[in-house]
């Protein structure tokens, strides 16, 4: 006789050390309960691995090289509205929007240019935003030309939170033919990229996945918090790698990137309670 009682996701959301958004949580497990994830997933991560190998190894023999980046953006858009959830949409839109919060609080906050690139509707991933939202990336951390980044203690103001306000997500109103989940879903993605797009274009958006570390390291000497430097993917930046189980990893990326934005917010709301606390203060003392 099974016992009732909560969910691993039920003991998530009531932890309170757990620095992740609750109605993403909330996304993660509706859209990890779908039979799609349980049952379909298995599968199509091994596809995707032999289907991606094979393109790669046929774009090397071949003397030129072949992309198509309007159609990459159309199939996706198409994909994503008629066979993937509206859960897994958020979650992707979520993603898109939370990293360039991220990129946007560094670049701001080490007086460099910032990304803008913050889609709320499916249908604005187009214009190349899955290429831009890959090159935003390096650009922010190539822009920082190895200086050292400013400490709490270096700042003459207090950090710049005001670029992590998240606009709702619009759900698409297209009718689905089936519901898969986002990783499920971005096992097919994958093939269309890596077919769509030239293979240095393949490679630079597979290795940007190996920069979450850089990004960990960026925050941490800006805030001071080394809680950021814990949530370090595995292996080591300069070994590069493109053999890798793209949906998973891209997947943790994801959730990664939630972590942080969670915690930015966190250092947020202590900053503006600080800011507080001292108005208050000097205004307390100019009474008395």
């Amino acid at each position: 006789m099974e016992t009732a009682g909560p969910s691993i996701w039920d003991a998530l959301a009531g932890d309170p050390t757990l620095h992740f958004d609750r109605h993403a949580l909330r996304l993660l497990e509706a859209d990890q309960s779908r039979r799609s994830y349980r049952y379909v997933r298995p599968p199509a991560r091994a596809m995707s691995r032999i289907a991606v190998a094979l393109i790669t190894v046929v774009k090397r023999l071949v003397p030129f090289q072949f992309s198509h980046h309007r159609l990459l953006d159309r199939l996706g858009i198409w994909f994503m509205s008629h066979f993937v959830s509206e859960v897994g949409g958020e979650l992707l839109l979520r993603h898109f929007v939370i990293e360039t919060n991220v990129l946007a609080f560094i670049a701001r906050n080490s007086g460099i240019g910032e990304p803008t690139l913050r889609p709320t509707t499916l249908d604005d991933l187009d214009d190349n935003a899955v290429i831009v939202h890959d090159l935003n990336l390096y650009e922010v951390l190539t822009s920082l030309r190895g200086r050292p980044l400013p400490g709490p203690e270096d700042l003459t103001g207090p950090l710049d939170f005001s670029m992590l306000v998240m606009d709702p997500i619009l759900p698409s109103p297209k009718r689905r033919l089936i519901r898969l989940d986002l990783e499920t879903a971005m096992c097919f993605m994958n093939i269309m990229f890596c077919l769509l797009t030239t293979s240095d274009e393949y490679r630079r958006a597979v290795h940007s996945l190996q920069l979450d570390e850089s990004v960990l390291g960026c925050l941490a000497e800006l805030t001071g918090d080394e809680v950021f430097r814990s949530w370090k993917p595995s292996g080591y930046i300069p070994i590069v790698r493109t053999n890798r189980d793209v949906p998973r990893d891209l997947f943790a990326h994801a959730v990664i990137h939630e972590y942080i934005h969670s915690r930015l917010l966190y250092h947020a709301g202590r900053s503006h309670l600080a800011h507080t606390i001292a108005v208050g203060g000097g205004v307390e003392e100019s009474m008395g």
